[in-house]
């Protein structure tokens, strides 16, 4: 599985199904160029119905779904203006992301975090401009208990190393995309490992 951001909340994501066949999820996509993926999510943004547009694979509200081997989970919840806000589950290549979209809320409902249950990465904002801040992020971190962090929807550098200084860790090098396997996700890894990917 490959993951590149491409800033804001919109990120791609490569994964193969058992047969060897490549797909390519987008999650919020902005929209400025004909978009090539074959499942797209919308977090937040919904003005095109769930459909199979151009023969993709369109989810912009909540429930369950399924396409080329990849499960999605669209769980309710609220941006901080309290607009419909999705949580998406997606499980490819035995991996579970977890992308909270513009997540606003004061904390997680016993709910939602059930409908979460194990997540491997997890895409959260920190800009505290339209959603959580910084240091409600941590404490979801905390809730959640992910493998691997990957921090969103922030401008600001100084909010990026507020985040890290909350996590308890120094800078860390970006890099242009995630490359990971099941099999390098540990689970007896104590600490969350915090991934900072470049906005491409």
């Amino acid at each position: 599985m490959k993951i590149n951001w491409c800033g804001e909340t919109c990120f791609e994501i490569s994964c193969s199904s058992s047969d060897k066949e490549g797909v390519l999820i987008t999650i919020d996509d902005k929209g400025d160029k004909k978009s090539k993926a074959d499942i797209v999510l919308k977090t937040h943004e919904f003005n095109s119905p769930d459909s199979k547009k151009d023969g993709q694979f369109v989810v912009s509200s909540f429930g369950e779904y399924e396409s080329k081997e990849v499960f999605i989970q669209a769980v309710p919840s609220l941006s901080l203006d309290k607009k419909r806000n999705i949580i998406f589950l997606i499980e490819a290549e035995n991996i579970r992301v977890c992308h909270l979209g513009l997540f606003g809320e004061d904390d997680l409902s016993e709910e939602q975090l059930e409908a979460i249950s194990r997540v491997d990465i997890l895409l959260i904002p920190i800009d505290g401009d339209k959603t959580i801040n910084f240091k409600e992020a941590e404490k979801i971190i905390a809730k959640i208990e992910p493998n691997m962090v990957i921090p969103m929807d922030y401008k600001k550098k100084e909010t990026l190393n507020a985040f890290l200084k909350a996590m308890g860790e120094k800078e860390i090098v970006p890099q242009d995309k995630l490359s990971v396997s099941k099999k390098n996700i540990s689970s007896e890894n104590e600490k969350v490992e915090i991934i900072i990917l470049e906005a491409k």
